[in-house]
C-alpha cells in the first residue's frame, strides 16, 4: 500500500496539479460564542460527491451545525464522483488537505495512510458497536478507524411487477419463502414465455453486483489464506453466471456490449434487475410504462448480499482535525443519521437506525435491511481490503467476457485472478 500511495504522490506532483485549501482561521468575525476571545471563524473545506438528493440533506445539516457553533464555518466543495480520490490525492501531497471528505469503501482503502485514526479521538469500542458489523472492514483497515459511515448499501432484487403477475408467478413476500436459484430460474424462464419481456435477468457489473451470486454459493475472492476464486464453490458460482448468459436469460449485451442493464430494465425488456437501493429514486421517477418491486434474492448455499455505502472522513495535517472529528461524530449520531437517510432515501448503516420512515418505499427498504442482516462476512472481507477490488476489476471484467464467449474456463479466470490476490496479498 505504501508503494502505490507514493507513486500517486509523485504523479500528482509531476503532473503538479493545483489542489485546493483545506482549513484555516477566518478574518470574519461571528456573532454567538466564536472561537475565543478573538472571534476567528475556524473554516473546514469539505469535499464532497452528489449522489442524488444527498447533498441537499447534508448541507441542511451543515446549517444547523453552524448555527449550533457559530465558530464554524464548513464549505461542502462539490467535486464528481470519478474525481474525488485523485483530488484528494493531490491535495494530501501538496500539503493543503481537506479538513472532511465524502468517501466509499475503495476510497477509504486507497487513501487511508492519510486519515486520522479516529481511535486517538473517541472509544473505538463504543464507536464500531453502533454500527453494522458486516461493513466493519470497509472503514477499519490495519485496526486503524479511518473514516466513519453516513449510509450503507445493500445489492438486491428489483422486479417487473407488471410482467410477473401477467406471467401468473408470485414472488416471495417474507425471507421464509425465498427462491433458490433453480427456482428463480425458472420463475424467470415463466415470465420470459408469458410476460411479455424479452430476457429474464440484468446483472449491472462482473464485479460488485456479481459478487452477490458468488457469496450465495459458498465463495468469495479471496480469504485471509489469499486468493479463493479457485475453490469448488467459486467456480460453481462462475460456471452458474456462465449457464444464464448461454441459457439466454441474461442478455449478453450488457456485459460483453456495454449495453446499459438500467435502460433496459427501464425500457420493459427484463423480468428482475440484480442492482441496489441507490437505483430506487431513478425508478420511481422515470418508470412509467410498468409496476415495479423489490423482492428477496435468491438463496444457494446461503443467502447474501453485498453491503457498500459512504462514510466521511477526515485528514492528518489539515490543522482542523478535532474540528473535523466533532462536526463527524455529530453528523452520524442516531437523529441526524436518521434525518439524513429518510431525505435522501437511504439505508442507515446504524444499528439504532433499522427502522425510519421514509417518504417512498419503505416496504423495499425494509427488504433491503434484511438482505444486510443475511449477508456473509466474507463480502467486507473482499471489498474491504485494501485495493482488492481495483486488482481485481480489469480481471473479472475482461474475464468473464472470455468466459461467456467460450474462450476461457472458469479455472483459468480464477486462477488468473487468484495470481493477483495472492501477489496483492503477499501469498505467492
Amino acid at each position: 500500500m505504501k508503494k502505490v500511495l507514493a507513486m500517486v504522490l509523485a504523479l500528482a506532483m509531476a503532473f503538479a496539479l493545483t489542489a485546493c485549501g483545506g482549513s484555516g482561521m477566518s478574518d470574519q468575525g461571528t456573532s454567538g460564542s466564536g472561537a475565543g476571545s478573538t472571534g476567528e471563524v475556524k473554516e473546514m473545506d469539505m469535499f464532497w460527491f452528489s449522489d442524488g438528493g444527498d447533498t441537499a440533506a447534508m448541507q441542511k445539516l451543515i446549517d444547523q451545525y453552524q448555527t449550533e457553533n457559530p465558530n464554524i464555518k464548513i464549505n461542502l466543495i462539490e467535486i464528481p464522483f470519478e474525481d474525488i480520490q485523485n483530488k484528494i490525492m493531490v491535495s494530501v501531497s501538496g500539503g493543503t488537505p481537506p479538513a472532511l471528505a465524502r468517501t466509499t469503501e475503495s476510497v477509504t482503502s486507497f487513501i487511508n495512510e492519510a486519515t486520522i485514526d479516529f481511535a486517538d479521538y473517541v472509544d473505538k469500542d463504543e464507536l464500531l458497536s453502533q454500527f453494522l458489523p458486516s461493513i466493519h472492514n470497509y472503514f477499519v483497515l490495519n485496526d486503524k478507524v479511518c473514516s466513519v459511515p453516513t449510509d450503507v448499501t445493500a445489492n438486491g432484487l428489483i422486479y417487473n411487477k407488471t410482467a410477473f403477475e401477467k406471467a401468473g408467478v408470485s414472488v416471495p413476500t417474507s425471507p421464509d419463502d425465498i427462491w433458490t436459484w433453480e427456482e428463480f430460474e425458472q420463475a424467470l424462464k415463466t415470465v420470459m414465455e408469458k410476460g411479455g419481456v424479452q430476457y429474464g435477468l440484468v446483472i449491472d457489473n462482473p464485479t460488485h453486483r456479481w459478487s452477490t451470486i458468488l457469496y450465495e454459493f459458498g465463495g468469495s475472492l479471496a480469504n485471509e489464506n489469499g486468493g479463493n476464486l479457485s475453490s469448488p464453490e467459486s467456480l460453481a458460482a462462475i460456471e452458474y453466471t456462465k449457464h444464464l448468459f448461454d441459457e439466454g436469460i441474461v442478455p449478453k449485451s450488457t456485459w460483453l456490449g456495454g449495453e446499459d442493464p438500467n435502460n433496459m430494465f427501464r425500457s420493459g425488456q427484463v423480468a428482475a434487475h440484480l442492482s441496489g437501493n441507490w437505483i430506487f429514486i431513478n425508478y420511481r421517477d422515470n418508470i412509467t410504462d410498468f409496476e415495479w418491486g423489490v423482492t428477496y434474492l435468491p438463496t444457494e448455499v446461503t443467502r447474501s448480499s453485498v453491503p457498500g455505502g459512504k462514510q466521511l472522513t477526515a485528514f492528518e495535517g489539515s490543522g482542523m482535525e478535532q474540528e473535523a472529528v466533532d462536526f463527524i461524530m455529530w453528523v452520524t449520531a442516531q437523529e441526524q443519521n436518521a434525518q439524513y437517510c429518510e431525505e435522501s432515501l437511504l439505508i442507515s448503516p446504524r444499528l439504532d437506525n433499522a427502522e425510519l420512515n421514509y417518504s417512498f418505499g419503505s416496504e423495499y427498504f425494509a427488504i433491503m435491511a434484511n438482505e444486510l442482516d443475511n449477508t456473509v462476512p466474507e463480502a467486507s472481507f473482499d471489498w474491504g481490503y485494501p485495493n482488492l477490488s481495483a486488482e481485481l476489476q480489469t480481471i473479472l471484467e475482461e474475464g468473464f467476457s472470455e468466459v461467456i464467449n467460450g474462450t476461457m474456463t472458469a479455472q483459468e479466470l480464477a486462477a488468473e485472478a487468484d495470481a493477483a490476490t495472492n501477489a496483492l496479498m503477499g501469498k505467492d
